[in-house]
């Protein structure tokens, strides 16, 4: 059986393999401007998966399984200031792909959006 291993410095917290984690190896928390995600290996079940949602090839199989965890700082919202629920470094990411030009806190997105839709009724 094989199992995930991480390369915490090429990782950027975006959670896609955490999502993906069916048997619950993968968790993470977001606390005080944190977020820390953590590998169980008794809890893999070898499918690999979040190996293949990693968008930056920061896991790669391997035959021993060691537990590991990592923390990155979540970003703010370049509108009010509040933390968003993406990290530092995902930020950074999206942004020099163009994937994104404004990252946002919920409540902001929200507003946004309804203003947005509104530009059109009046």
């Amino acid at each position: 059986m094989m199992f995930p291993s991480f390369d915490w410095e090429k990782c950027i917290g975006c959670i896609a393999c955490v999502r993906t984690c069916m048997g619950g190896a993968l968790s993470y928390t977001d606390r005080e401007g944190i977020r820390t995600i953590t590998f169980e290996p008794g809890l893999c079940d070898g499918d690999l998966l979040c190996l293949k949602v990693c968008p930056v090839g920061a896991i790669k199989p391997s035959p021993k399984s060691s537990g590991s965890s990592a923390t990155f700082p979540l970003a703010r919202c370049e509108n009010c200031g509040k933390l968003t629920d993406f990290t530092v470094k995902e930020v950074e990411w999206g942004k020099e792909r163009g994937l994104f030009d404004v990252f946002l806190c919920p409540e902001c997105k929200r507003v946004e959006s309804a203003k947005r839709i509104g530009e059109g009724f009046e």
